[in-house]
């Protein structure tokens, strides 16, 4: 018998090269007049946000351009920008960007009509004991580089002061738009990693305790995209048949990891990024091949698939045997597209060990399908260290 789950479409999202250009007319379906664009500067300067600004405003939408996003969303970097919304009254946002722009975006979405106790109370929120006094505004997103899958995500992770560690904040998109044009200018590394940043996204859904049969089936679909594209991305910006794919594989991975959810590489990766200020999708790269290692001895089979899917021709049913052959598989393919190892970071042994109570204490470390002991954490931050 199959496993049952229920699973649906978070929000509707519009796929394709050159859709961007239609972000004025959904932008104004959702009775938007005057909107917050929220980007950064390197997307600012990539021409990526000029060009959705300029499509906003032929359609006749007021635009308020906040090009100060920061790396990991830092509810400071937040309150920022909910304040100039707020004074500016804006009714909708529109994210253009990577992963911590649309998690802006998001988070900002939420902040404007209620106020900056939403951050503070980012826990009550996220496990449902507080609602929001106020829905927020209309929130598009579009992104710019094909690995965070937020547009089909229901949380914007922030970097919490009162916390000191990443935490999600619930706020699902109205909208995505996902359109490989605008992605053509991401320098080669920041296409790696984020690729490897969706490619942990759909290992992760496999094995998390709320997996589903289409869960699964999307998980695979974008390994699978990613093993067979990211090279060539990588390899030439312009290929833009492997930039539309990844794309795809990105959006379809957060998808799938928005119905079941990600677990103990993502706890590992926010608690690492959070303290050395590691790219978080570098990160995901290098602890994958451990979380596969470890998963492989609760669901030998699936690791045995992602193994295959990432080129593993893995014979045995063993799963030691399966867990190493999978996991070299991967890391193999995060050093053929330029990823570098932990050690190569300069991050010291003990550094990465001093990640183990933050990494350990994350609720999302208790998400995997099976147990996970504190030494089990502690064993999976060395391996990726050895890797």
């Amino acid at each position: 018998m199959l496993k049952s789950g229920m699973y649906t479409q978070l929000a509707p999202v519009l796929f394709g090269s050159g859709t961007a250009g239609q972000a004025g007319e959904i932008v104004k379906s959702f009775g938007c007049s005057k909107v917050m664009l929220v980007s950064d500067e390197g997307v600012l300067e990539a021409g990526a946000a000029g060009k959705v600004r300029r499509v906003l405003e032929r359609s006749g939408i007021e635009v308020v351009m906040w090009a100060e996003a920061e790396t990991d969303c830092p509810e400071e970097s937040v309150k920022r920008a909910a304040a100039v919304g707020r004074r500016e009254k804006i009714d909708g946002v529109v994210g253009v960007g990577g992963g911590s722009v649309l998690d802006t975006a998001k988070a900002v979405s939420a902040v404007v009509p209620n106020d900056d106790q939403v951050l503070d109370d980012i826990v009550l929120y996220l496990t449902g004991q507080k609602e929001y006094a106020n829905a927020p505004v209309p929130v598009i997103e579009i992104p710019t580089t094909a690995g965070t899958g937020s547009e089909s995500t229901f949380v914007a992770v922030v970097t919490s002061d009162k916390l000191d560690c990443k935490i999600g904040l619930p706020v699902p998109p109205s909208y995505g738009i996902v359109d490989s044009e605008l992605m053509k200018t991401v320098p080669p590394y920041i296409t790696a990693f984020t690729g490897m940043d969706a490619l942990s996204h759909a290992s992760e859904a496999l094995t998390e305790q709320k997996n589903t049969p289409h869960s699964d089936l999307l998980a695979c679909e974008a390994i699978r995209l990613i093993k067979e594209n990211l090279p060539a991305a990588v390899k030439d910006a312009a290929d833009m048949e492997a930039r539309d794919r990844l794309a795809f594989a990105s959006s379809i991975a957060g998808i799938s990891f928005n119905e079941s959810g990600v677990h103990i590489g993502h706890s590992a990766a926010h608690a690492l990024g959070h303290l050395y200020h590691i790219p978080h999708g570098v990160c995901c790269a290098n602890l994958t091949p451990a979380v596969i290692r470890f998963a492989a001895k609760t669901y030998p089979q699936k690791m045995k698939r992602l193994g295959e899917l990432m080129g593993a021709a893995i014979t045995s049913d063993d799963p030691e045997v399966i867990g190493k052959e999978a996991a070299d598989a991967v890391r193999s393919f995060a050093r053929a597209v330029g990823i570098k190892s932990f050690k190569e970071l300069g991050l010291t042994k003990e550094q990465m060990m001093a990640a183990k109570p933050m990494f350990y204490g994350d609720a999302l470390c208790m998400a995997f399908g099976g147990e996970v002991t504190e030494q089990d954490a502690a064993d999976i931050l060395a391996d990726a260290y050895e890797g």
